[in-house]
């Protein structure tokens, strides 16, 4: 309950303006027992952290475990990516303040991609294969890909905000398009 209820105020308000006393006052405990669970706010913030992880896991997992992989399942992977950044919306709003507030999520995340890259790389080897994706590119262009995909995923919603300031299944919808538009010169056969 305690990292439900801090996901909502962080997502409404910000990492700055929440602390443990604001999460304890929307729960109707006291402060003091907020922090017998989470000594101070930033083990909310990494716990959460390690939650969006672990669930992007999962949609990974999903992926690469398909045994047909096709262009439809693999944005139905990237909708349910988007999706899940919208929940944790807060992290990718303030991934930079978080990171450099809390250390070892930094870490962490430069250690998640580099095993995304190669997650991504296997599936588009997989759909090369298929003949969905060109076989005529160079590793680096893929590795181009990964890359940009990363950029597009990590700040899609801070472009959300500074502009068309969609709110959540609008914002999913507009953005997976406009992320599926960057394979579109990776396809064998353009639809």
């Amino acid at each position: 309950m305690i990292l439900k209820t801090a996901l909502e105020l962080y997502n409404n308000q910000g990492v700055n303006a929440v602390t443990s006393r604001h999460i304890a006052a929307k729960m109707g405990i006291s402060a003091g027992n907020l922090h017998y669970h989470f000594r101070q706010t930033d083990e909310i913030i990494r716990r959460l952290y390690e939650q969006l992880a672990a669930e992007f896991d999962l949609i990974m997992a999903g992926l690469e475990s398909v045994e047909e992989m096709n262009m439809e399942t693999f944005q139905q992977g990237s909708v349910q990516s988007f999706e899940l950044i919208y929940k944790y919306r807060f992290i990718f709003l303030h991934f930079v303040e978080i990171t450099l507030r809390i250390p070892s999520i930094r870490k962490d995340y430069y250690a998640l991609t580099q095993r995304r890259t190669a997650q991504f790389l296997a599936v588009f080897e997989q759909l090369k294969a298929k003949g969905i994706f060109r076989n005529d590119l160079p590793e680096s262009a893929w590795e181009t890909l990964v890359q940009q995909i990363f950029i597009v995923a990590d700040f899609w919603l801070s472009n959300n905000e500074l502009t068309i300031r969609l709110k959540g299944g609008n914002a999913v919808k507009h953005y997976s398009r406009v992320f599926s538009g960057m394979f579109y010169p990776y396809l064998a056969v353009v639809p």
